[in-house]
């Protein structure tokens, strides 16, 4: 990883070599930084991050984004840290958490006839890491959280971090997350110019708080996990309560685990969000040992087990608490900054599209080319990031039982 001095980073003023800035080195980031990179256009990544140790559990990926994987050659790598997701299952605990009902069973296989292309699971590290090898270290700067910036038609963008220094560039991507300092920043300034909707002034409503992690490897003895390369992978809804917990098997014995909890509907103002991260490292000690008691169907001889014994097979420092946000900006660029989405696929599919669109200005990246660029990538990807927040919703409250 670099490290860039105050003012090491120069616009250029010339629309044939255009200087990004894209702001958070998570999936969507890195994506976007692998397609930049293939095109032969000039960026540099900004981690608010001092260190990248990546958080989270597990990934899965649908067939809607592998013909991308598959264009940036990283099928084979993928291979090697996923399994196929076939039969995912959903049970409902009992009254008393003796037994667990089995409600649905699912076939992913007609979808992999159709498509060419399976859906897979793995962990969120692993994708992590595999996109940060294809990323030119000397690109990724860390301890650079974006906390300001300002531009103009003519200038480009001065972009101010926490660490007091000041860059210029050409465009600026904001792809730092859910509570994202360069969004707050960008709507901050649409607001004094009396341009930003109402709506994208409200707080976020946080909806969903999880527990999560990735075990060590585990004892077959204990949870004798597939041998076909395939997944194991269930939801369990908790009975007339608001929680539901999973399992995903991933490569090397290890299995991912999440334990989310529906919350009363609360404002989140973006100001505390941003002091705070949408991702956080929590104690596994800290987690309710009613939780602890939550039965899998992944014991010996159809027995069960809890996710007590994975939370007892996970590091510390594997276990993440994610605040889960229910909000679709409707504002997703302003001048020469633009934003992407932070849910994993949807990042990715943000990514090519607005890498698309630069490659088609990237000769001539005058601010009216730019403009109209992020019209284009706006146009593209917001109805299919609307469609995609309806179809969560109402997955939610099925699952809720609503």
């Amino acid at each position: 990883m670099a490290d860039l001095k105050n003012s090491s980073i120069h616009r250029t003023s010339n629309p044939s070599n255009p200087k990004i800035i894209i702001a958070g080195a998570g999936l969507g980031g890195l994506t976007l930084a692998i397609l930049l990179e293939k095109a032969s256009i000039d960026y540099e990544i900004f981690e608010r991050a001092t260190t990248l140790k990546p958080l989270g559990s597990a990934i899965s990926l649908a067939p809607n984004v592998m013909p991308l994987l598959e264009q940036l050659g990283l099928m084979e790598e993928l291979k090697g840290i996923s399994l196929e997701w076939v039969k995912p299952n959903v049970y409902r605990d009992s009254p008393n958490g003796e037994r667990l009902e089995l409600l649905s069973e699912s076939d992913l296989s007609p979808l992999k006839e159709l498509s060419g292309y399976a859906s897979i699971i793995m962990s969120r590290p692993d994708l992590h890491a595999l996109l940060l090898s294809h990323v030119p270290s000397h690109k990724i700067h860390l301890g650079k959280r974006v906390l300001s910036m300002s531009q103009s038609d003519d200038n480009g963008v001065l972009v101010r971090t926490s660490d007091g220094s000041t860059f210029e560039c050409d465009i600026l991507v904001g792809s730092d997350g859910a509570y994202s300092g360069v969004r707050q920043s960008l709507y901050s300034l649409m607001k004094k110019e009396g341009c930003l909707p109402g709506s994208d002034g409200e707080d976020m409503k946080v909806c969903d708080m999880s527990i999560l992690g990735t075990t060590n490897s585990i004892d077959p003895s204990i949870a004798p996990l597939s041998k076909d390369g395939l997944s194991r992978c269930d939801t369990i809804l908790g009975y007339k309560n608001p929680h539901s917990w999973r399992y995903f098997e991933v490569p090397g014995n290890r299995i991912c685990w999440r334990v989310n909890v529906q919350l009363q509907s609360q404002s989140f103002a973006q100001s505390d969000a941003f002091k705070s991260s949408d991702w956080g490292s929590e104690s596994s000690g800290s987690i309710e040992e009613d939780w602890r008691a939550f039965r899998l169907p992944l014991g010996p001889d159809n027995s069960y087990i809890t996710i007590g014994d994975l939370i007892n097979s996970t590091e510390n420092n594997n276990v993440t608490k994610v605040m889960l946000e229910e909000k679709l900006y409707t504002t997703w660029h302003h001048g020469r900054v633009v934003l992407m989405g932070d849910g994993t696929v949807n990042a990715m599919l943000d990514s090519v599209i607005l890498a698309n669109s630069l490659y088609e200005i990237a000769k001539d990246a005058t601010y009216t080319n730019i403009r109209s660029a992020f019209k284009e990538y706006y146009n593209e990807r917001f109805p299919k990031a609307k469609a995609d927040l309806e179809s969560s919703k109402r997955m939610a409250s099925l699952i809720s039982g609503q």
